[in-house]
């Protein structure tokens, strides 16, 4: 089983298989473009990916890969869409590639606009306009403001909140500076960035939630979703459910999106429901949280993925769990140590690793 460089949870998913996994039946490759990534402290085997290479020489590397270590499950956590493209070069060398859909449905989730329309009234969403222009913007707001009294904007492509902006209607940057709220900007200072822009963005100008919010971590196979952990963030902890509107929510985007293995879902209530607000086809950076109401989804996702379980056998979570994150560290490794510096031009060369490609 390989794990490439993916979000901080790749150690969480690595120690979560362990720990499912007691007679060590897996063995686990991890990779990382940094020496020092916590993953590879604790994988059966540690790769240093190439760095500044193209999406075609990546591909390439990762093929080589997986013929040379015997790979037979890959779980990468980047360049997704272009290891999607060539899904059947990894199964033609016996690896079953681990992404949620294929390259168009990958891309159809990274454009929250374009997933928006795709998935229409199937699901509850929020009231939203796609806006480029301060023309754009202008209709928008005529049209969404009589009906929602609080708006925000965020980019159509974008990860981590990264972009995200409630809207107020006064301009008063000192306020907005001591207020509460991190990312507040004002309706006519937003219109303002927005003239005269040569490539602008699309932004996506939508109703602003005010209600809890979930994340629903979902292992699902080929279009149907075999169990789904919603954590409702209180704060300080996370309270588990395992039924309910968000589940139902996240049910039916792996239905019409036919997803597969693991994604996440994310819900935030308003108008007295849960509405979607994207889908990310990966695993969730808190995963460990999920995994904390008794199942252990990424171990559960390698065996499906590979034929050696089915749906039935995967254990069903617990509800009602209260989570919390503690704080923690470990020791990724010693100076002067076996494992090569960051930056080493050829590391493989001395740890009998592929290498990487020039």
């Amino acid at each position: 089983m390989w794990f490439s460089r993916g979000l901080s949870n790749v150690y969480d998913a690595v120690r979560l298989l362990r720990a499912a996994d007691p007679a060590g039946r897996l063995r686990v490759l991890a990779s990382d473009t940094r020496a020092h990534a916590p993953a590879l402290s604790i994988a059966d085997d540690a790769l240093l990916e190439p760095r500044g290479v193209s999406e075609t020489a990546f591909v390439d590397w990762c093929l080589g890969v997986c013929v040379e270590r015997g790979v037979r499950a890959f779980l990468p956590g980047g360049r997704v869409l272009a290891l999607a493209r060539r899904r059947a070069e990894f199964a033609a060398v016996g690896t079953r590639l681990m992404v949620a859909g294929d390259a168009d449905t990958l891309a159809l989730v990274d454009d929250k606009a374009a997933l928006y329309e795709h998935l229409g009234s199937r699901v509850p969403q929020p009231a939203w306009r796609v806006v480029r222009t301060a023309e754009d913007m202008d209709a928008a707001m005529d049209a969404l403001r009589p009906g929602h009294p609080r708006l925000c904007v965020k980019p159509v492509v974008s990860m981590f909140g990264l972009g995200f902006h409630t809207l107020v209607e006064r301009d008063d940057p000192y306020s907005q500076f001591l207020g509460a709220d991190p990312v507040p900007r004002s309706v006519a200072s937003t219109r303002r960035l927005l003239v005269g822009q040569e490539r602008p963005r699309a932004l996506l100008l939508m109703e602003y939630l005010p209600g809890p919010e979930r994340s629903v971590d979902c292992l699902a196979m080929n279009g149907e979703l075999v169990v789904a952990v919603a954590r409702q963030k209180r704060g300080d902890h996370q309270v588990i459910e395992t039924e309910g509107p968000a589940v139902d929510i996240a049910r039916e985007v792996v239905r019409a999106l036919r997803l597969d293995g693991l994604v996440n879902v994310q819900t935030r209530d308003g108008r007295g429901e849960p509405r979607l607000l994207e889908v990310n086809a990966r695993m969730s950076g808190g995963l460990l949280y999920a995994c904390l109401a008794g199942t252990a989804l990424p171990y559960w996702a390698v065996q499906l993925a590979l034929g050696n379980a089915a749906p039935a056998d995967v254990p069903r979570p617990r509800a009602g769990v209260i989570v919390a994150p503690v704080q923690g560290a470990i020791v990724v490794g010693q100076v002067g140590g076996a494992l090569p510096a960051e930056g080493e031009a050829d590391p493989g060369s001395r740890m009998g690793w592929p290498a990487a490609p020039k």
